[in-house]
């Protein structure tokens, strides 16, 4: 049977369709490496508003992207959001809430709008942004360039378009993330490094006083630093400090802290705690804190085993618990005054008690207190001080030990990890 000139110019037509579309499907194999290898969620959807609208012969576009659950114009060319959003498709929701929330493409034809700009709306196509478990957005284009409608081959391309955006915000988000777990890690790392540095070495070797302490990290690093600083062979002062932030920031500022302290001990090394703790508080105050949030809690403590005292001076600490030789009595060291690093004119006062042969001081963070149960009870200053009590045999390493092994059994079964670092300190008197 013969070929007519009419079927001729079909398969002719046909075939020019079917090279067409596939150089499109190439061109959205190559938009596609494009779109996957960029990071930047805004120069991503800069390329893409020009690829879409070009593939559909469009006219103007709007790119939105969910943010705190609602849809916000993010790339806009030629439209503005007010008339997109009035734009009602459906149960007078508007089309591109719609789409979103349904992960559905929807056209609308044969329209007849004119926008503020002077845009005369003929038909409007409205593209979900989604992956299979998300959907961040959607692409709105309005108008052919040489008029008519939007079509199913329309859908067809921009879906694929907007699949590759979606990988590509997934990607970005993702590598955001990695990136600020990475910048997390090394912020604790340094601030580890810092602490490390900080805490001091052979604390165990002052005559006339056994000395314990154990630093428990936890899984952010928190600001507790301790120190023991001899000023002859019956002089020596202890320092528990504990600093209201984490990480770096909190490194620093107890950086600056155990220097201030050790910087004044070493010209004054009889100053009163209280003054000791008004010229920490004044330097911190004035030039070194910035953040209202920012803080550091202090006890600071003096044993004199010639004449037999010991001085404190507790800046907005957790009291420390002092036992009497026999161990009968058990003292809340309280006496000092508020926190340190907010209140640069704050004034602060001194606490003494008679020391003898057994009498031992605790000393500890807020780390240990705030510890929490499988019920979130908190381990608290009464079950501190029942175990201070009660362990009173035990040497001052030893102790602190059974308290780090107390904790851990009393945290078995917590809903919550411990975020907060905390310290202990014994010092017995021989």
């Amino acid at each position: 049977m013969p070929v007519t000139v009419t079927s001729l110019s079909q398969i002719e037509s046909l075939e020019k369709k079917l090279e067409s579309q596939k150089a499109e499907l190439r061109d959205l194999a190559t938009m596609g490496t494009v779109i996957t290898s960029i990071h930047d969620i805004d120069a991503i959807l800069s390329v893409v508003m020009d690829m879409a609208v070009g593939l559909v012969s469009g006219e103007v576009g709007m790119i939105m992207l969910e943010e705190n659950s609602e849809l916000v114009a993010r790339i806009s060319w030629g439209i503005d959001e007010k008339f997109v959003r009035a734009l009602v498709y459906k149960d007078d929701v508007d089309l591109a809430t719609y789409c979103f929330k349904n992960q559905k493409t929807a056209i609308l034809n044969e329209l007849c709008l004119i926008s503020d700009r002077r845009l005369r709306v003929e038909s409007v196509i409205c593209v979900p942004i989604k992956t299979s478990s998300k959907c961040y957005g959607v692409n709105v284009i309005i108008n052919k360039q040489e008029g008519g409608s939007f079509e199913q081959e329309d859908i067809e391309i921009l879906q694929m378009l907007m699949n590759f955006v979606a990988v590509s915000i997934d990607n970005s988000t993702l590598l955001q993330e990695k990136l600020e777990k990475q910048k997390m890690e090394q912020e604790i790392a340094i601030a580890r490094q810092v602490q490390k540095t900080i805490l001091p070495e052979n604390i165990d070797d002052i005559k006339g006083v056994e000395i314990g302490a154990e630093y428990i990290p936890a899984k952010d690093v928190g600001g507790d630093f301790y120190d023991v600083i001899r000023a002859n062979n019956d002089k020596f002062v202890v320092v528990l400090g504990d600093v209201s932030n984490k990480g770096i920031p909190a490194a620093l500022v107890m950086s600056a802290a155990s220097g201030i302290i050790k910087s004044v001990l070493e010209f004054e090394p009889d100053v009163e705690l209280s003054l000791l703790a008004e010229k920490v508080n004044k330097i911190l105050s004035k030039g070194i804190i910035k953040d209202r949030e920012t803080f550091v809690t202090l006890f600071f403590a003096r044993f004199d085993l010639k004449a037999k005292e010991l001085s404190y001076c507790n800046a907005g600490h957790l009291p420390g618990l002092f036992a009497t030789s026999a161990g009968k009595e058990i003292i809340k060291l309280s006496i000092g005054g508020t926190l340190i690093g907010q209140f640069p004119e704050t004034k602060y006062t001194i606490g003494k008690v008679p020391l003898a042969a057994g009498s031992r001081l605790f000393l500890f963070t807020d780390g240990l207190t705030e510890s929490v149960d499988a019920n979130m009870n908190l381990f608290g200053i009464d079950r501190t001080e029942k175990l201070f009590k009660k362990e009173l045999k035990l040497k001052p390493q030893q102790f602190c030990r059974k308290v780090k092994k107390t904790i851990d059994e009393y945290s078995i079964g917590s809903k919550i990890e411990s975020t907060d670092d905390f310290t202990v300190l014994q010092i017995k008197v021989n």
